[in-house]
């Protein structure tokens, strides 16, 4: 009787994934079933933790610099919503593309005096950051520290003279800078549109620009220790997310955050690059295997 006992417990233990969760107010709840998703991030993340079932997830938060060294020497941490760099290759494995966030915008709030029009391409567009700071050299914006805003606005933030920025670390720092542009204690915030929570009143006073050259969208993947447990997982996340990529389980899970042109270009990006891709692989397998 011990003896089944004692196997019982053991084939029912599971492996456990430390998920790292940021301080951002979408990522909230995350593992009630029954709790609204905040974004089309959050939606796929959810999908994909309750699809992993044969592992125990704990949810542990933390700063941003906290995060990164746990990916860095833990063998079984994940997280969300993670871009991906070069250099973070080094310590982590990268999923397939787990969403797509509206990039980053330049915003500025309760501001009377307007920008000049020469800083705007003919499309609206702020020509550059360096170009607003060139033009408004006392100003500041505000910065998170140690994130990534995608290769072509890093390049472009590179340029600034440092007087120009203050960055914020810590926790509650994406909510934190959002407040001290309110405050007016910066003059501009580079943020993701998710991450802003303006209220009504605060919302007719803000201001948003598109910076001319960055791409639409910035890509969010799922990413884990560089461990091979974290390679596991990774192969059990990617086996997950190609079944959210085709068109009725894309509309489920995404439609209510994207406008219809842009989940008719996510669609055809994701179709392109990895359902065709699939379905070719799948085809190169079963010919092999028939021969």
């Amino acid at each position: 009787m011990l003896f089944i006992l004692c196997c019982s417990l053991q084939i029912s233990a599971k492996e456990k994934i430390i998920w790292l969760v940021e301080d951002k107010t979408e990522n909230l709840n995350l593992l009630e079933r029954k709790s609204p998703s905040n974004s089309a991030a959050t939606s796929v993340e959810r999908r994909i933790i309750f699809a992993l079932e044969k592992y125990d997830i704990e949810v542990k938060r933390g700063s941003f610099k906290r995060i990164t060294h746990l990916l860095k020497t833990s063998s079984n941490s994940c997280i969300a919503n993670r871009a991906k760099l070069k250099e973070r290759e080094e310590y982590s494995y990268y999923s397939l593309p787990q969403s797509f966030y509206l990039t980053h915008k330049i915003y500025r709030f309760n501001q009377d005096t307007p920008l000049l029009p020469s800083l705007f391409n003919q499309q609206g567009e702020l020509k550059s950051i360096k170009a607003l700071f060139d033009n408004q050299p006392n100003h500041h914006i505000g910065l998170v520290e140690g994130v990534s805003f995608g290769g072509y606005l890093d390049k472009d933030i590179a340029q600034l003279s440092k007087a120009n920025i203050y960055y914020r670390g810590g926790t509650h720092r994406v909510s934190a800078l959002e407040s001290m542009l309110y405050a007016g204690r910066v003059d501009y915030l580079l943020s993701l549109p998710v991450d802003m929570t303006p209220t009504v009143i605060q919302q007719k006073k803000l201001q948003q620009f598109n910076v001319a050259g960055a791409p639409p969208f910035l890509i969010a993947h799922f990413s884990c220790s560089k461990t091979e447990f974290g390679k596991q997982v990774i192969k059990d996340i990617n086996q997950h997310l190609l079944a959210t990529y085709t068109k009725d389980n894309f509309e489920e899970i995404n439609g209510p955050w994207y406008s219809k042109q842009d989940k008719t270009e996510i669609q055809s990006y994701l179709q392109r690059h990895y359902l065709d891709n699939e379905i070719a692989l799948n085809k190169a397998q079963t010919h092999k295997i028939e021969k």
